[in-house]
């Protein structure tokens, strides 16, 4: 429990941030990203390497360009001291072979973009995956997944999965024309924003291979195969204050922080999603909330059921399976016996057949289970530990389904296989 190293990142003072997730290490370096407040400006949006052992800074990489440096275009006529928030709020993913670090970015502040030089610009590096050289922090390839206008950030979890890629197109909407079914690729996957929208990109040069929706989305019109390009729905880009337009899905995402998985058994991804849209408004209020807009959330139209876990292949891009409930789900974990296993803000913990979906058993512990469930085993015998609580969404989400009326205990649960 000894204090070992201690390294100051921001003053808080000057350039407020949050250290909103922990770190991971790669190579021997402490690596870490925030959510930057808007009063510190762009020098608050920041991704750090500190060495490991002595806690000594060995770079960082603002992810707001400054002028002269690449992507600073992007921007207009926006000042450089007026471009914020392009934050970094969750952890990274490390590919060691490749020796890059795959991070993604949040929505600026304000998000309207006709408050921020012009719908025409895309305000690099918001709402990106940056692939990152560990050892220097350069830039090694980008990709834009949404220029945002309504709170759809995208800085959730990279899966990085080597597989057959053969998306098919009687499921997946937009694939790159080059792709030859069939091939073996490193790719980057899973929901990486609120959209909930699947991206598969080549993890090594960015290249987009496919993506598909999971949930109802009406933000994203269209996706060019051949290049990637993500073109958004100018039907709800907002042009002036005043201006209200149903968003799908709501700023509480399609999929939020809640963690999905991955299992190398079925070579399937699983996410916890949420079928809700949003009424938006963008608020002329001199910038003083976070994003200049007002929302009111509800239920995605032709649907009363707010939660729903859905396994979609890695090769293909086919759904397996889809378990739909009224309750809104939460993170989940995979296991190598076959179980997916995760609760709701209703407080069920359960565990589903990874390859059907069947809930093989259930449990009410009383509150949304909002915590990050893990197995584990000691002296050879396995264990699975939850935690739950009001935390994060778990009252947003409560607020849709009012009949639900889940205790907001804080506890920690853990079940054990029998001896």
């Amino acid at each position: 429990g000894e204090l070992v190293w201690e390294t100051k990142i921001l003053d808080y003072q000057i350039n407020p941030a949050n250290q909103s997730t922990g770190p991971i290490i790669a190579n021997g370096k402490v690596i870490s990203g925030r959510s930057c407040m808007p009063q510190g400006g762009p020098d608050a949006c920041v991704i750090t390497a500190h060495d490991a052992r002595t806690g000594e800074e060995l770079w960082r990489r603002r992810t707001i360009p400054a002028p002269g440096e690449p992507g600073d275009e992007t921007w207009g006529d926006v000042p450089f001291e007026e471009r914020r928030h392009v934050g970094t709020w969750m952890a990274p993913s490390y590919d060691p072979e490749l020796n890059l670090l795959y991070i993604g970015t949040s929505v600026t502040s304000p998000a309207p973009k006709f408050m921020l030089g012009g719908t025409g610009n895309t305000h690099l590096y918001h709402n990106s995956t940056l692939a990152l050289n560990a050892d220097t922090g350069e830039i090694v390839w980008y990709y834009q997944h949404l220029n945002d206008s309504w709170d759809l950030d995208h800085p959730f979890e990279r899966l990085l999965v080597d597989t057959v890629v053969r998306p098919n197109p009687a499921s997946v909407s937009w694939i790159n024309p080059r792709l030859r079914p069939g091939e073996e690729r490193q790719v980057m996957t899973g929901i990486p924003g609120k959209t909930g929208v699947v991206y598969t990109l080549d993890r090594e040069t960015g290249e987009f291979l496919w993506a598909t929706p999971t949930i109802a989305q009406n933000v994203i019109s269209d996706i060019d195969g051949e290049t990637g390009k993500v073109s958004e729905n100018m039907e709800v880009v907002f042009s002036r204050f005043g201006q209200e337009v149903l968003s799908c899905p709501s700023a509480m995402g399609g999929r939020d922080w809640e963690a999905g998985a991955y299992s190398p058994r079925t070579n399937t991804m699983y996410m916890p999603l949420r079928n809700a849209c949003a009424r938006v408004a963008a608020l002329d209020d001199g910038r003083r909330s976070l994003y200049s807009l007002s929302m009111r959330f509800e239920l995605a139209p032709g649907t009363n059921q707010l939660g729903t876990v859905r396994a979609i292949s890695a090769e293909t891009g086919d759904t397996m399976w889809n378990y739909e409930q009224r309750a809104a789900t939460m993170s989940l974990a995979a296991t190598g016996g076959g179980l997916v296993i995760g609760g709701d803000i209703n407080g069920r913990f359960r565990a589903h057949d990874d390859e059907t979906g069947e809930v093989l058993w259930e449990i009410n512990l009383g509150s949304p289970v909002s915590g990050f469930p893990v197995t584990y085993a000691v002296d050879g015998r396995q264990y699975i530990v939850a935690g739950t609580g009001t935390g994060g969404n778990a009252s947003r989400f409560s607020a849709m389904t009012p009949e639900l009326r889940p205790s907001s205990g804080n506890n920690i649960f853990v079940f054990a296989l029998p001896e």
